[in-house]
């Protein structure tokens, strides 16, 4: 059931009792005006603190992220430098093990031709001869070898030095290559390791890029949302149920 609408002899008067936000009787306007104005100051303050809040978050995900990949180029620096060390101190071992063979090999061909050059190794044609008789020979003073016997031994050291030779130079080239072969898969890894590192970085200021805008995206909504609630006035459907039930 409706109540029918008292009429009014005013219609500008009647106008103002029916709007809620132009009527003036029995409303402190004042008072209302103030706590709308604190009320929006308030969450203007709020929206202000959250976007500062969301910036300094932004900002402190970029400089950690920027640390992170200061810190990383530091370590692969730091890597570098001590394979580099590694490499040098296995350089100058190297060198030296190859000075002391060929020192170690010179001193053994000394030794050995001081060794067949010396008296208990040769012929002393002079010692050999018996004193019976000029022509004889004493047998017991007899020490070389035939010729053909000395010459077998001397080929045969020279087969066993120059296959020693070719040993060590074949040592040598194994491990030179396996050096390579590592130091090559160190590159790779450490090429890896900074292309991981430039993968993650770019994932990070993508997903700055995302937070920056999202939060962007809520404050405009809701900056529209406030925008459009404080600003919406009542309707020709509101007034017609003034004075009835509805009300």
């Amino acid at each position: 059931m409706t109540k029918a609408i008292i009429p009014s002899n005013d219609p500008a008067r009647l106008a103002r009792m029916q709007n809620e936000k132009l009527r003036m009787v029995g409303v402190d306007k004042a008072a209302l005006d103030a706590q709308v104005r604190e009320k929006r100051e308030a969450e203007e303050r709020e929206r202000a603190a959250d976007r500062a809040a969301a910036a300094t978050t932004i900002s402190f995900t970029a400089q950690l992220v920027q640390q992170e990949v200061v810190a990383s180029q530091a370590r692969r620096m730091q890597d570098r430098g001590v394979d580099a060390f590694r490499h040098q101190q296995e350089a100058e071992r190297r060198q030296r093990e190859a000075q002391a063979r060929h020192e170690e090999a010179a001193a053994a061909a000394a030794e050995q031709a001081a060794n067949l050059a010396s008296p208990w190794l040769n012929e002393a044609p002079e010692r050999g001869v018996s004193a019976l008789a000029p022509h004889r020979v004493r047998p017991d003073h007899f020490k070389a070898f035939p010729p053909h016997q000395t010459a077998a031994i001397l080929t045969t050291q020279a087969q066993q030095v120059e296959a020693k030779r070719v040993a060590e130079e074949q040592a040598a080239a194994e491990q030179a290559a396996f050096e390579a072969q590592a130091a090559g898969h160190a590159a790779e890894a450490e090429r890896q390791a900074a292309a991981a590192d430039v993968r993650r970085w770019q994932a990070a200021q993508e997903v700055l890029a995302v937070q920056q805008r999202q939060a962007e995206e809520a404050f405009s909504k809701e900056a529209e949302l406030r925008a459009h609630l404080n600003s919406q006035q009542p309707t020709a459907a509101y007034f017609a149920q003034w004075g009835t039930s509805h009300r």
